[in-house]
Formats: structure tokens, C-alpha cells, sequence
């Protein structure tokens, strides 16, 4: 047979029909994600108002420990990231972290036992269910992708599909676990225990789907195609960087790029397409920069937003919606919004000639988050307005509207002097001794506890638009961050551009901690207090806002300069290294080009 007969049987084989990978072994992956996804969001979901109505704390105090934590599940996907890469590869990677998270899971339903919370266990288990994360988040869609064959027609556009069902399993975890989940953690089920066991048995819902992830996972296991580790750029990467600024600190650069230190063609260790890809990465850094307040303002979602929502009235007819749930209206927002935005908005953009490139739809979405934290001040000034006047225990009226992010017994000087008297009860966590025990007995009389917090006359659906604007923000910074972060490295560095911006993430959560501990300073003028009505969180909204205003002026002056990466150039980057210097390198005509770039990076 002919040479052109066999070119034309092997293109046969490549575009005829196949078993589907998409509803066959990637479905596995799928399934495994939305188990997971629910799990994550029905734990992280409800931690503020466990914070505050389990282990008492202040909404300060609580919007911290979120912030830690929430820092944290961002770090530990670098650690998950580089084990798959050197050590395990995706597949025992993903199994042993699922089964670290599980046993975190496990840990915090123990731990929050009605009557018996253990508090040291609840935060092992916390950052147990974080390190699990981390192992799962950089590597399970990746592990999906590489289920498909890109030399198939067939399995090239079903990983197209793959995404799209991938995200959506995401979203759909989500949404059941800020209702369902949700629901039970703060109003429990009255066939089992009611509200005292509310915790217990609704975080025994993310633990049980978690158990259904790890099964479903493993079922698939003979059908994977698993890769196996082949090293990691971080460390080529990390190591790039340690050479040049550090190991060979004294030596001058013959090229005044920094980082060309650590080159072999100037005496270095590495090669000189790996020092060129991380100096792509570099001209990226301050890009990450400007995506740290974003992040920030995300989070506030589940802390700010929440705390707020907590002193609206959370009423629907006479069911009572769980405070968290309000999460539901950002993920319907992004369900609804993002096909309308691929399939008609940039569509009819593009027919108009209007060019909304990478870097301006980012900066939308940067806007929006702006719009949000405005919109969220404005919602708390009117909520301010409609207000009950506050009381102590003794209004009945402020008892039976108390915040149903608060326990009524935290405010009852009684019980405050039941336990001042050695009775086996709770210390109420708003109430202080203000004269002397009489005979060792404390009268309920010398006892004074804070006003109730009280829910507005203002319904918390009027919440809706912030939710709404941060989804918006995220359709346009979130996802395109992902997309330019992406396309901006060459091949072989994508992990470090793309975990690079997972741990802006991190650094956004963790500005949020001295930004409370900042507006909090003045203690007759807290901005943030357990008594929103006693506050200024509309101004804290402000503040966030002005943040925002600020990263958007730098992330304009950034963007006016910035020429995006060739990709030919990035493609020759990947390619394997010749014995010929220049072989596989970019020109001297082009390199002096990427220089004058490269110039305000390093």
C-alpha cells in the first residue's frame, strides 16, 4: 500500500467515531468535583455564623478566623500542585488529599458535638479540610484534560465540553450547598435534634457527599489514563530566581535583565528557554498585584456581606432563610450570565468592531466590584434607617427580635449569674459582673449585659444587587484572569503563572486581617462590631471601594504599556533545547524587543 493510502487510513481513524470520554471516563472526574464542591461550600459557607453562635465570637474576631482559614485553602494548592508534579502524579495525589479532607470533615462534625464543642479539634480539623483542598483544587481538571486525546476530533471537542461541565458541576455543588446545607446548619431538622443539632448534622451532609466523591472517584480508577510526574517548573522557577538574585548577587547582567544571570548561555545553571519563560512570568508580577484587593473584595461574600444579612430581616412568608444562602444569587448570576456573554455579548462586540481584549474585561470587572462594595454601603445606610431601637433582656420585644445570627443566652444577666454561682451552664459571652459578689452569691442585679442585636424591618433580599454585581465581576475578572494568565507564559511555565495567581487569592483574604484590625483600632469607634447597628460597616464598604478605585488607576497605568506575549515566541520557548546556541531561541532582533519590555519588571 502507498505511502498516501496509509496517510489516509490514519486520518480516518483520527476523526471516526469513538467511545465518548466526555460521558465516560471524564464523567467520573465531573461527578467527583460537584461532591467536592458541595462538601467545600457547605463547610465554608456557614463557618462565620459558626464562629459566632458556637464558640461566640465577635463579628470581628469571626471575619478573622474566616480570613485565615480562607488564606490558607489558597496556599495549600501549591503544595498539591508540586506533589502531583515530583512525587505521586495527579491520580494518588487527588485520592490521598480526598482522604485527608474526609478526615478533616469527620474531625469538625466531632468537634462540634451540641454541648460538647471542642474548640481545638473544630481547628485542627478546619485547616485538615484546607491541606485536603489543596491537594484536589490544582490538579482534579487537569486530571480531567488529560483523559482526552487531542490528536482525535472527536475527544478536541468534547474537552472543550469538558470545561463547560466541569464548571457547572462547580456551581451546582454550590448552590445545593448554600441551600440545603445552609438551611440545616442554622435551623437544623426537627426529625433530628432541631436547631441544637443544626451544625452537627448539616456538616454531616458535606462529609457524607465527600464520602460519595472519593467512591465515585476511585470507581473510575481503571479507566483513567494517568500521567505520570515529570518534575516541577516552580521549582525550576523558584530556583531561577534564587540564583540570580542571591547565589550570583555581585555579578552584573550582560544583558541588564536580572534574571539572565541564572542562564547558562552567561555562566548560570539553567537553560536559557527556562530563564526566558520566567521572565515572561516576572512581566506579570505586578498584574498579580492589582488582583489582591479584588480578591479581598470577593471575600467579602461570606464575612462582611453575611454580617450584615445577619441584622436584616431574613423572613419569606413564614419560612426563615438561612443567612448564608444569600451566596445562591452570585452562582445563579454567573450560571445565567456567562453563556449570555460568550454566546451574545462578545459576538455582538465583535460585529461592532469593539475590541474588549483580556486586559479590559478585567478592568470591568474590577469596576463591578466596585459598584458592589458602593451598592453594599448604600443597602447598609438604608438598613440603618429601619431599624428597631434597640433593648437589653428585659425588652421582650428586642428578645423576640434578636439576630438569628446570635444566642439569646449570651444577653440574659440570669444565666450570667447562674454561672457566676457554679451552676453548670454557659458563660454568656455579653454579659459582665459590675459590683460585688454579696456571701460569694452574684445577684442577676450587678450584672450588665450588651443591647440584642436586632434584625431590620429591611428584607435581606435587598441584598440581591451586591451579590449579583461581585458575580458580574467575576465573569470578567475572574475567569479572564485565568485566560491571560494562561496565555501570557509560555508552555512550560503556565503552572507557575497560573498558581501565581491562585495565591493573590490568599494574599486578598489575608489583607482583609489588619484592614479589620485597622478600621477596629479606636475601641469607642469600632467600624466592625458584634452589634452592626452600634458600627460603621457602611464605611468599612467604603473603604473597600476606595481600595478598589485605587487598584483600578494602577491596573489602567499597567495596562496602557502592556504588549501581549507572541505566541510563536512562547511556543519556541517549549521547544526541546539544540545543540545550536541560538536553534531554539528567539533572534538578537527579537530579545533586544522583549528587553525593552522586560525593563520595568525586573
Amino acid at each position: 500500500m502507498s505511502n498516501q493510502g496509509f496517510e489516509k487510513i490514519h486520518e480516518e481513524s483520527l476523526t471516526a467515531a469513538r467511545p465518548s470520554v466526555l460521558y465516560g471516563t471524564a464523567s467520573y472526574i465531573i461527578a467527583t468535583e460537584f461532591c467536592e464542591r458541595l462538601a467545600y461550600y457547605g463547610f465554608a459557607g456557614s463557618l462565620v455564623l459558626f464562629f459566632q453562635t458556637k464558640l461566640n465570637m465577635s463579628n470581628e474576631d469571626a471575619v478573622n478566623q474566616f480570613y485565615a482559614w480562607n488564606g490558607f485553602v489558597y496556599v495549600t494548592p501549591l503544595i498539591g500542585g508540586y506533589i502531583a508534579d515530583t512525587l505521586l502524579g495527579r491520580y494518588k495525589t487527588i485520592l490521598y488529599f480526598s482522604m485527608l479532607y474526609l478526615v478533616g470533615l469527620a474531625l469538625f462534625v466531632f468537634g462540634s458535638l451540641p454541648g460538647a464543642i471542642l474548640t481545638g479539634v473544630v481547628f485542627t480539623a478546619m485547616y485538615t479540610v484546607a491541606l485536603g483542598a489543596g491537594g484536589i483544587k490544582p490538579n482534579v481538571s487537569t486530571m480531567g484534560a488529560d483523559q482526552f486525546d487531542p490528536k482525535y476530533a472527536q475527544d478536541k471537542k468534547e474537552a472543550e465540553q469538558f470545561f463547560s461541565y466541569f464548571y457547572w458541576s462547580i456551581n451546582l455543588g454550590a448552590l445545593v450547598a448554600y441551600s440545603l446545607v445552609a438551611y440545616v446548619c442554622q435551623y437544623g431538622l426537627p426529625f433530628l435534634g432541631g436547631e441544637p443539632w443544626g451544625f452537627f448534622v448539616g456538616y454531616l451532609i458535606p462529609t457524607i457527599m465527600m464520602c460519595f466523591g472519593v467512591a465515585v472517584f476511585m470507581s473510575g480508577t481503571k479507566r483513567y489514563k494517568k500521567v505520570m510526574p515529570k518534575g516541577s517548573a516552580l521549582t525550576t522557577a523558584v530556583g531561577i530566581v534564587y540564583e540570580a538574585l542571591f547565589l550570583r548577587y555581585h555579578d552584573r547582567s550582560p544583558t541588564g535583565f536580572v534574571l539572565d544571570k541564572a542562564s547558562d548561555q552567561y555562566g548560570g545553571s539553567y537553560s536559557t528557554n527556562d530563564v526566558e519563560g520566567v521572565k515572561f512570568v516576572a512581566k506579570l508580577t505586578p498584574f498579580l498585584g492589582v488582583m489582591i484587593p479584588y480578591w479581598g473584595i470577593y471575600g467579602q461574600t461570606k464575612t462582611a456581606f453575611q454580617i450584615q444579612g445577619c441584622q436584616m430581616d431574613s423572613k419569606l412568608g413564614d419560612f426563615q432563610l438561612p443567612i448564608s444562602a444569600m451566596n445562591m444569587f452570585n452562582n445563579v448570576a454567573i450560571l445565567i450570565l456567562v453563556p449570555l456573554t460568550d454566546q451574545v455579548l462578545y459576538p455582538y462586540l465583535k460585529k461592532k468592531n469593539i475590541n474588549l481584549s483580556m486586559l479590559r474585561k478585567i478592568g470591568l470587572g474590577f469596576f463591578f466590584a466596585l459598584l458592589a462594595m458602593i451598592m453594599a454601603a448604600l443597602i447598609e445606610l438604608y438598613r440603618l434607617q429601619d431599624s428597631p431601637a434597640s433593648g437589653d433582656y428585659n425588652d421582650v420585644a428586642a428578645r423576640n427580635n434578636i439576630s438569628p445570627c446570635r444566642n439569646i443566652d449570651d444577653y440574659n444577666p440570669n444565666l450570667y449569674a447562674q454561672w457566676y454561682n457554679g451552676d453548670d451552664v454557659d458563660k454568656p459571652a455579653y454579659c459582665h459582673q459590675i459590683c460585688a459578689a454579696v456571701g460569694g452569691v452574684l445577684s442577676p442585679a450587678c450584672v450588665s449585659c450588651d443591647d440584642i442585636p436586632q434584625m431590620s424591618n429591611v428584607s435581606i433580599f435587598w441584598q440581591i444587587p451586591q451579590f449579583v454585581l461581585i458575580g458580574i465581576s467575576e465573569i470578567f475578572a475572574s475567569i479572564t484572569s485565568l485566560e491571560f494568565f494562561y496565555s501570557q507564559a509560555p508552555s512550560r511555565m503556565r503552572s507557575v503563572s497560573q498558581a501565581s495567581n491562585l495565591f493573590t487569592n490568599a494574599l486578598g483574604s489575608w489583607l482583609t486581617i489588619p484592614l479589620t484590625l485597622l478600621v477596629n483600632i479606636n475601641p469607642n469607634h469600632p467600624w466592625i462590631t458584634s452589634n452592626i447597628d452600634e458600627g460603621n460597616l457602611q464605611a468599612y464598604f467604603y473603604l473597600l471601594a476606595g481600595l478598589m478605585g485605587l487598584a483600578m488607576i494602577l491596573f489602567s497605568y499597567l495596562s496602557n504599556g502592556y504588549e501581549y506575549a507572541d505566541p510563536d515566541v512562547l511556543a519556541a520557548l517549549d521547544a526541546p533545547p539544540s545543540t545550536d546556541a541560538h536553534a531554539n531561541l528567539l533572534s538578537n532582533t527579537d530579545r533586544r524587543d522583549l528587553k525593552d519590555e522586560h525593563e520595568d519588571t525586573m
